[in-house]
C-alpha cells in the first residue's frame, strides 16, 4: 500500500510537472501566433470531449463500483457502443466545418486522433480507479498527459525542424494512443468473453443519459468558465495576444489540476460523514477545508513569487512583461479549487440542482465579463473575469452548502439525479 501510494504521488508529480514544461516548452520554441492557435485547439478539445463522453460517466460510476466482474465488462461495452455513435457524429461535423473552412484540413485528422484516445484513455483511467488498480490509472494519465510532453522537449532541444505547432499534435496523439495501449492490457483479464453474441443494451444506455444529463449542463458550465475567453480575445485581441493569454491559462489549469487531485482524495470521506451523521459530515468538511485551503494557498504563492524570475531565466522576456496577467489570475485559482469543499458537500446531500444552477450562473458572469471587458482591458479583462466568475461560483455554492449544513443534515432539497461534480476534463 506504501509503494502504491508513493508510486501514484510520484507519477501525479510527473504529470503535474509537465505541464508547466509545456507552456515553458511551447513559449520558447513556437511564435505566439502558434500558442494561440494551440489554446483555440485545446479548447475545442474541451468542448469535443464533452459532446463526446456526455458525462456519461456520472451514471456509470455509480453502477460500476457494486457491479461484478461480467456486468462491468458488459457496462464497458454499451459504453464504448455509445461513445462510438457520439464520436461519429462530431467527425462529421468536422469535416462539415473543413468543407465550409472553419478547420484547416492538415489538422483534422490529429485533431480526431487525439479526441479519440483523450477520450478512451480518460474513461479507461475512471475503469481502474474503480477497479482498484490506482498505480495503473496514473500510469496511463502519465502516458496521456506527461511522458510525450518530455519526449518533445528532447526532440525539438535536438532536431530544430520540429519545432512546429503540427509536431505537438503528432506527439499528443501518440502519447494518447500509447495509454490507451496500456489500459488496454492492464484490462485485459476482464471476463470479455461473456460479450460474445450480446447486443447493446440501449434501454440501459437512454436511462444513463437521462440521469447524466444535468451534469452534462452543469459540466457544460465549467468548461465555459475555463475556456471561452480564449475564443473572445481571439476575436477581439488577435491570436498573438492569444498567445501570451494561454500560456499563463495553461500553468492557472495545472494548478486547477493539482487541487483536483488532492479534493478526490476527501469525496469519499464528506460522502461518508454526510450518510453517518451531521457532526461526521461538518468534520470531514471541515479536515477538507484546511487541507485544501493549506496547500493551495502555499502552491498559489509560489507561483506568484515564482513565475516572473523563471521567466526571466528561461529568457521569456515578451511574457514576463505580462506577467501582471497571471497574477489577477490567481485570486480565481484559489477561489476556484476552494469551491470543491462546498461543491462536495453539495454532492454528498444529492443537491444536484443547486450544483447546476451555480455553475450556470458562474458560466454567464464569466461569457458577460470576457465580452465586457476584454475589448477594453484585453487580456488583463480576461484574467480579471475568470477571478470574479470564479468568486461567484465559490461563494454561491458556500452560501448553500453552509444553509444546509449548519441547518441540519437533509436540510438541503436533493437533486434528481447523483454525479461527480463537474471537473475539467482536458488539462493543457
Amino acid at each position: 500500500m506504501v509503494a502504491a501510494a508513493a508510486s501514484v504521488l510520484i507519477l501525479r508529480g510527473l504529470t503535474l510537472a509537465s505541464r508547466f514544461l509545456l507552456s515553458l516548452l511551447l513559449a520558447r520554441m513556437l511564435p505566439a501566433e502558434e500558442l494561440g492557435e494551440y489554446g483555440l485547439v485545446t479548447a475545442v478539445l474541451a468542448y469535443a470531449l464533452l459532446a463526446l463522453g456526455l458525462e456519461f460517466y456520472s451514471f456509470m460510476y455509480r453502477e460500476m463500483v457494486p457491479a461484478p466482474p461480467e456486468r462491468r465488462v458488459q457496462i464497458i461495452a454499451d459504453e464504448a457502443a455509445l461513445g462510438g455513435l457520439s464520436f461519429l457524429t462530431i467527425a462529421l461535423l468536422t469535416v462539415m466545418a473543413v468543407l465550409g473552412g472553419l478547420i484547416s484540413a492538415k489538422l483534422v485528422l490529429w485533431f480526431l486522433l487525439i479526441l479519440a484516445t483523450e477520450h478512451v484513455s480518460l474513461e479507461a483511467t475512471r475503469f481502474l480507479v474503480i477497479t482498484s488498480r490506482p498505480v495503473k490509472a496514473y500510469v496511463t494519465v502519465f502516458l496521456r498527459g506527461g511522458v510525450w510532453v518530455y519526449a518533445l522537449a528532447a526532440l525539438m532541444y535536438l532536431v530544430p525542424s520540429t519545432r512546429s505547432f503540427e509536431a505537438v499534435l503528432i506527439s499528443w496523439a501518440l502519447g494518447g494512443l500509447s495509454s490507451v495501449l496500456f489500459a488496454a492490457a492492464a484490462m485485459s483479464n476482464l471476463p470479455w468473453n461473456g460479450l460474445r453474441g450480446r447486443s447493446t443494451d440501449w434501454a440501459w444506455v437512454r436511462q444513463g443519459l437521462k440521469i447524466a444529463r444535468p451534469f452534462m449542463v452543469t459540466a457544460g458550465g465549467a468548461q465555459i468558465l475555463t475556456y471561452v475567453d480564449r475564443f473572445i480575445i481571439d476575436e477581439f485581441q488577435g491570436r498573438e495576444t492569444l498567445g501570451i493569454y494561454t500560456f499563463y491559462s495553461t500553468i492557472a489549469i495545472g494548478l486547477l489540476s493539482l487541487g483536483a487531485s488532492v479534493s478526490h482524495q476527501y469525496l469519499p470521506k464528506v460522502i461518508a460523514g454526510y450518510n453517518e451523521s451531521p457532526t461526521a459530515y461538518r468534520a470531514s468538511l471541515r479536515t477538507f477545508l484546511l487541507a485544501l485551503a493549506g496547500i493551495t494557498i502555499t502552491v498559489v504563492a509560489i507561483s506568484g513569487l515564482a513565475i516572473k524570475p523563471l521567466l526571466l531565466l528561461a529568457g521569456l522576456g515578451t511574457y514576463a512583461a505580462s506577467v501582471s496577467v497571471f497574477w489577477l489570475m490567481l485570486p480565481g485559482v484559489l477561489l476556484r479549487v476552494l469551491s470543491d469543499v462546498p461543491s462536495y458537500a453539495l454532492y454528498a446531500a444529492h443537491a444536484d440542482r443547486n450544483l447546476l444552477y451555480c455553475n450556470l450562473f458562474s458560466a454567464i458572469v464569466s461569457i458577460a465579463l470576457n465580452f465586457l471587458l476584454i475589448p477594453r482591458l484585453g487580456i488583463h479583462g480576461a484574467a480579471l473575469s475568470s477571478s470574479f466568475a470564479s468568486a461567484s461560483l465559490f461563494f454561491g455554492l458556500s452560501y448553500l452548502a453552509a444553509r444546509g449544513v449548519y441547518a441540519g443534515r437533509h436540510a438541503v432539497e436533493p437533486g434528481g439525479a447523483t454525479g461527480l461534480p463537474a471537473r475539467e476534463q482536458l488539462d493543457r
